[in-house]
């Protein structure tokens, strides 16, 4: 699952807009069939690498709620974590943050 949702995300920025919906759908009708995602299936750590190394943070996820919650992984969850189903929020590229902090260009 995680090489899948990075390799999708990549591919969502640089190549094919548009090609996470069937991942995201596929996510969403597991957790309608069998309930959210437990931490221990989605490899979730509760603390993301460094900012200025990956800025994927669940806060900045497409299934995050506010203060600490998901709508597809269990329990609580740290803004600061990620987990393998990490998505760009809805419109937001996902390695747009590269842009935003002028790395690279």
């Amino acid at each position: 699952m995680l090489v899948k949702s990075i390799g999708l995300a990549a591919v969502n920025a640089t190549v094919s807009p548009g090609i996470l919906q069937p991942w995201i759908d596929e996510i969403e009708q597991t957790v309608a069939e069998e309930g959210k995602f437990s931490k221990p299936a989605v490899a979730y750590i509760p603390l993301a690498p460094p900012p200025l190394l990956w800025e994927y943070k669940c806060k900045k996820c497409r299934f995050w709620v506010e203060p600490n919650s998901c709508t597809v992984v269990e329990g609580d969850i740290s803004p600061k974590a990620w987990c393998a189903i990490w998505l760009p929020p809805e419109g937001k590229p996902p390695f747009s943050w590269i842009r935003e902090r002028g790395i690279g260009g």
